[in-house]
């Protein structure tokens, strides 16, 4: 296979999916159970729903899609203090590590980084046909051997070995069922359905190419906002606790 660029890839992925650093508690128990329920059902249900699956009365003006929070089996892998981050500086300051938050100062908020300069269209689309094909549950899942060897070289660390998102970067091997991701936010799982339906090809090949902070700054695909300016930091803590306690949590325990 002609492919000279692999070193670089492989260079590309150590450098962004750096190791673990954070001292702080990866969940949190702060905030109150009664009032995340209040604010998310005046403000988050619009995008997120008000069962937490992605679909609620705004979710089609925004590219792409809102986050499913009533799949335990990925939103399991967040860590309460990015998700605070997230909604209190908004999702891009975070990934620019542009907050005053601690979180900032570590190697564990993560933006997915750009291979339009070492990967051609062709190899681009096939990648794409590799998460379609593991979200549909598809037998053997590689459009090529080149797809799957330049995802074994520059995705696998990350998005692990069968592209479910458990790579060495993300959680000790071998991974268990539900952990919490070392870097935020958890690389994506492409054979959970749920998630991969947020996501459109455009989309998807934007991310490939750009990268996921010019996928927002010059494309304007869009990601989650601050509410940092409307929302106190106990109210935050407070609409974490609900999400986790009743769309990650107690789905969890059923499953």
């Amino acid at each position: 296979m002609q492919f000279p660029t692999l070193p670089f890839l492989i260079s590309v992925s150590i450098l962004f999916y750096s190791s673990f650093s954070f001292s702080a508690e990866q969940t949190s128990d702060q905030g109150d159970l009664t009032l995340g329920e209040k604010i998310y059902n005046e403000i988050c249900f619009s995008c997120h729903g008000k069962t937490g699956d992605g679909r609620g009365p705004s979710y089609l003006n925004t590219r792409p899609f809102p986050q499913v929070f009533a799949n335990p089996d990925y939103m399991s892998r967040f860590m309460d203090q990015y998700l605070f981050d997230v909604v209190k500086y908004g999702k891009l300051a975070v990934l620019k590590k542009t907050t005053p938050s601690e979180l900032s100062k570590t190697s564990i908020p993560v933006a997915m980084p750009s291979f339009g300069d070492v990967l051609t269209d062709e190899q681009i689309k096939g990648l794409i046909q590799f998460e379609k094909n593991m979200a549909q549950g598809v037998a053997n899942p590689w459009p090529s051997k080149e797809i799957r060897e330049i995802f074994m070289d520059a995705c696998a660390t990350c998005h692990g070995l069968e592209g479910k998102g458990n790579g060495d970067r993300v959680v000790k091997q071998p991974p268990p069922k539900y952990f919490i991701s070392e870097i935020q936010p958890p690389p994506a799982d492409y054979s959970n359905s749920k998630l991969m339906e947020r996501f459109s090809d455009e989309y998807r090949e934007a991310l490939i190419k750009v990268g996921k902070i010019d996928t927002v700054d010059r494309l304007g695909f869009n990601t989650m906002n601050p509410y940092g300016e409307v929302l106190s930091d106990q109210e935050i803590w407070s609409v974490i606790k609900y999400i986790r306690k009743t769309f990650i949590e107690e789905r969890k325990d059923k499953k």
